[in-house]
């Protein structure tokens, strides 16, 4: 998703820790919590050389999962760890308990910040964070296997996993493009899985579907950080020329379905290659990065109610640094953009909740490191019109109307224009009313609220997908 890699920063992380079961030696201990409303999930396991414990920490609001922890104690009376990624210099848990006590108590510091908090140790088996009664659950009405092909390009393994149907065959197919930033198979985000929501609708409706982790994800190998969009069309691509070679598939009815950057990404496959039957993009963009990032920054503001004058104050800071990255300035420079970008953020912040500039030092930095790299300068600059106007198949278009990644009118009519201009005549354009970017029923359509919400994909759009390919590819 495109919000992985805006400027945001986590000012202040507050964790809580509830319970999971009580562990001997031996067995994995879990133990979930709050801390502010946030709550975290702490996996302990036994050190296969000694007798103490490490530790992983998981925050699904902010989409850490599996976050090793240092200095961890895990006794019969003390618990205690540190995340040495939160800024500004780690934050670290200390906590008692009774011998043989399911509950403990303690503190959490960060930044100087001192909160009390308690932590439960949670039964065996209990099923720990957010619901997500959408998550598919074997046994499946349909087959799957995993799969891994090599990218022509430059010999990346990709691997991943396709479902196809139980029928005669062979079947229509797609491929799941997921968004920017590294997203494994299932792009998973808080706990939501929706390119496995996705692929299982399909595929019960006997449509084929190929997901697959991203360079460097997973079961995937390559540098995701070296690469860019066209680096990942190859891939793409290396995936379609798989498809079409398994039996149970039909080389003339391959498609792909993009997500966010997926939905840059599927146009210039498309616009390469005859292989590709049909797109469906779903909050793709279709204007410059610059431009995108500018606009994405105003929305998310605003739909977290951030006082007018002081938006327009970012979009002016936003606009001087993202002309500076799109330059090639260096990194010196970056960083004094990117601090002046800051310094108008927190001022909105009430006095005695403002981190001081040392202590976002090292986020400013990686936010203009992050702006020298391939995908940064590629992205800012490049006009996905380019191949918008080359793409000849079918194309479905589809945004919410609350999306603030991608706002939907620009993006929309971007796409729509450019598509005419390619003389293609089957194109079906719409904006979903009451949608956000990851296409969940929101209410304001801020990214704050995706955690929060049950729902990973609004079921009308699950079947708009498979409705709308499915009578573009059954055969007559």
């Amino acid at each position: 998703m495109l919000i992985s890699r805006q400027f945001c920063m986590l000012l202040t992380l507050f964790v809580c820790v509830s319970s999971i079961s009580s562990a001997t030696q031996e067995e994995e201990v879990r133990w979930q919590g709050s801390v502010g409303g946030l709550g975290f999930i702490v996996t302990f396991t036994p050190e296969e050389d000694g007798p103490g414990y490490k530790a992983t920490l998981d925050i699904p609001a902010q989409g850490l999962s599996g976050a090793e922890l240092a200095n961890v104690v895990y006794s019969e009376t003390e618990i205690a760890f540190t995340l040495s990624i939160a800024p500004p210099n780690g934050a670290t848990w200390r906590a008692k308990r009774q011998v043989g006590a399911t509950m403990a108590e303690g503190v959490f510091e960060q930044g100087g910040n001192v909160v009390p908090f308690t932590m439960e140790l949670a039964p065996e088996g209990k099923v720990l964070g957010p619901r997500r009664p959408q998550t598919p659950e074997p046994p499946f009405p349909y087959d799957e296997r995993e799969v891994a092909y090599t990218s022509e390009a430059d010999g990346t393994k990709l691997a991943g996993t396709l479902t196809v149907p139980r029928d005669d065959g062979p079947s229509p197919a797609v491929l799941l493009i997921t968004g920017s930033g590294p997203q494994n198979r299932d792009e998973e985000i808080l706990g939501h899985k929706p390119f496995l929501v996705i692929a299982d609708h399909l595929t019960s409706n006997g449509i084929a579907v190929l997901r697959v982790d991203d360079r460097g994800i997973g079961g995937s190998t390559g540098d995701m950080s070296m690469a860019t969009s066209e680096d990942f069309a190859s891939d793409v691509l290396a995936g379609v020329h798989f498809l079409a070679e398994q039996p149970d598939i039909d080389p003339g009815r391959i498609g792909l379905i993009g997500h966010s950057e997926g939905g840059i990404i599927a146009p210039m496959v498309a616009a390469a290659s005859d292989d590709v039957a049909f797109i469906v993009l779903l909050a793709g963009s279709a204007i410059p990065g610059r431009d995108l990032m500018i606009m994405q920054l105003a929305a998310v503001q605003r739909s977290i109610g951030r006082p007018e004058g002081n938006v327009e104050q970012q979009i002016e800071a936003q606009r001087s640094l993202l002309e500076l990255a799109s330059e090639g300035a260096d990194l010196p420079v970056l960083t004094a953009a990117v601090a002046e970008l800051t310094r108008i953020q927190i001022s909105n912040l009430v006095e005695g909740q403002r981190p001081s500039t040392e202590e976002l030092k090292p986020a400013i930095e990686a936010q203009a490191r992050l702006l020298t790299t391939p995908w940064w300068r590629f992205f800012l600059t490049y006009d996905p019109r380019t191949a918008l106007r080359e793409v000849q198949c079918p194309v479905l278009a589809i945004n919410g109307s609350l999306d603030v990644q991608v706002p939907p009118g620009p993006n929309l009519d971007a796409i729509r224009d450019a598509l005419g201009e390619a003389g293609n005549d089957d194109i079906t354009v719409e904006e979903l009313g009451g949608l956000n970017h990851l296409f969940q029923t929101a209410t304001t359509g801020s990214p704050t609220e995706y955690a929060e919400i049950e729902e990973t994909v609004a079921p009308p759009v699950l079947d708009l997908i498979t409705n709308w390919v499915l009578q573009r590819m059954t055969e007559e």
